[in-house]
């Protein structure tokens, strides 16, 4: 084990009973739904998890409109971002709603962007990223920076995205985003800068397979879609994430064929040890095994949500997965299946069936963890100045430390540690810091002479851990 990790846990280990009344998440691991895209009042809710992955609904809120589309949920758990889609062909709503501590909501703004928002994504706490989907023409993604003080959302940058733009993706370490083109069948990567400036940094084709559903991978190496009803109905394919600029390149042997009809999103699990597959034909979910090389094979395993197109969307928590049944037709039910995923990728039901979530049409579907509160900001890193890092989210006046890696993602779990840290070989930057009475810190830190072209950092506490950020290390 490293010296720095017995040196951390000691001085973190006090910390761990600190109250979190004072910050705006949800205190306890919670679920957020938006209701199916249809012409009703659009439904956000809210639910909380219990120790044994069931349920509890919280609340319902109206949204600003009809049809919401999309939800994300902002990385420090603040915030919960969902668009509208009515097909108007000129603009839409996004809403932004606070996350109070007891998991209700508090609506804070709406603010129109241009038709039609079919996903959207937080980039990072105070940056989202809203499509402009349509028929004909361009389609664009936009970027836009949410100040919660005005409050206010406004548009910083647009990039053309090829013809029929429909899923975002954001890279794990918080430099790139992906998305979709499922027309000309291709993948955009979109670098993001730390002051939050963007450039469009190319696109790879897919050899004719819709992208359909992009999920990265937590260690931030691979990127998988769902192929939809393209190369008969049935692949998958994924590509390696570049550490260095962000490209893309195919994995050995992609794509790969699921047993499901029309896979139409990949979602990750937690350890990135299996790869979870939403169908829209058979409406069935199918866990597929990540082999070291990226490879997918399937296991066998499967969910069957019930008629087609019924299955709605995919979120993963730590060893929980929850998906949407979006339709009562036939079976005259809908809701929110939990399961806790077992070592060897089968999914065991939490609770007798699916949970209510209030509304008759339950979708999109975001998760929030409280073990990952943490969400770590840092400057541009110049060799022989100071490098500035900024945590947030952190438990009032907790202790925790600030890992580095010059090696790239990895997977460490130190002896005695309830989190794994996601760096390869993680070293000790700094001593050990003290967030304030509201969880926050900032400080600056001397970068070294160090000939290597990238650095990635993490902060880390015995029951959390940040976002891992990656930074090219330059003169």
């Amino acid at each position: 084990m490293p010296a720095y990790t017995s040196r951390l846990a000691a001085a973190c280990g006090l910390a761990l009973a600190t109250s979190f009344a004072a910050l705006a998440q949800s205190t306890e691991p919670a679920v957020f739904v938006v209701t199916y895209p249809n012409a009703a009042q659009g439904k956000l809710s809210s639910l909380t998890v219990n120790p044994d992955g069931t349920l509890n609904l919280v609340g319902v809120w109206d949204t600003s409109d009809t049809g919401p589309q999309a939800i994300s949920l902002s990385p420090g758990g603040r915030y919960v971002a969902l668009s509208h889609g009515t097909a108007n062909n000129i603009e839409e709503k996004v809403d932004i709603f606070r996350v109070n501590p007891d998991a209700t909501m508090t609506f804070v703004l709406t603010r129109l962007v241009p038709d039609s928002p079919l996903d959207l994504i937080w980039v990072r706490e105070h940056l989202l990223a809203v499509t402009q989907t349509k028929l004909s023409g361009d389609n664009t993604v936009g970027l836009y920076e949410f100040d919660p003080a005005v409050p206010s959302l406004t548009e910083m940058a647009r990039h053309i995205t090829g013809r029929f733009c429909t899923s975002l993706a954001v890279h794990p370490h918080d430099r790139y985003l992906f998305a979709n083109d499922s027309s000309a069948n291709a993948i955009y990567t979109i670098e993001i800068f730390p002051d939050g400036a963007s450039a469009l940094r190319g696109s790879l084709p897919t050899g004719g397979i819709y992208p359909l559903g992009l999920g990265a991978t937590n260690d931030g190496t691979k990127i998988y879609a769902g192929g939809g009803i393209s190369s008969g109905g049935t692949a998958v394919h994924g590509y390696a994430v570049s550490a260095f600029d962000g490209s893309l390149s195919p994995l050995p042997g992609s794509p790969w064929q699921s047993p499901g009809a029309s896979p139409k999103l990949a979602v990750a699990s937690d350890d990135d040890r299996y790869l979870f597959i939403g169908h829209g034909t058979d409406a069935t979910l199918r866990t597929m095994r990540v082999e070291s090389d990226g490879r997918l094979v399937a296991t066998g395993y499967s969910f069957d949500v019930g008629l087609q197109g019924t299955l709605g969307k995919v979120a993963v928590m730590e060893t929980l997965l929850f998906i949407t049944d979006n339709s009562t037709a036939i079976d005259g039910k809908s809701g929110v299946y939990s399961f806790t995923i077992q070592n060897d990728g089968s999914l065991m039901m939490n609770g007798p069936d699916l949970f209510s979530t209030g509304s008759s049409t339950p979708n999109s579907v975001a998760v929030w963890n409280p073990r990952r509160r943490m969400v770590l900001a840092v400057s541009d890193v110049v060799m022989g100045t100071n490098a500035g890092f900024r945590v947030t989210g952190a438990p009032p006046g907790a202790q925790f430390g600030l890992v580095y890696s010059l090696r790239g993602p990895g997977r460490v779990r130190p002896n005695g540690w309830g989190v794994a840290i996601d760096l390869a070989h993680p070293q000790q930057a700094g001593p050990i810091r003290r967030a304030d009475g509201s969880g926050q810190a900032a400080f600056t830190l001397p970068v070294p002479i160090r000939s290597v072209p990238f650095v990635w950092f993490q902060a880390v506490r015995p029951d959390m851990k940040s976002n891992v950020v990656v930074r090219p290390l330059s003169f």
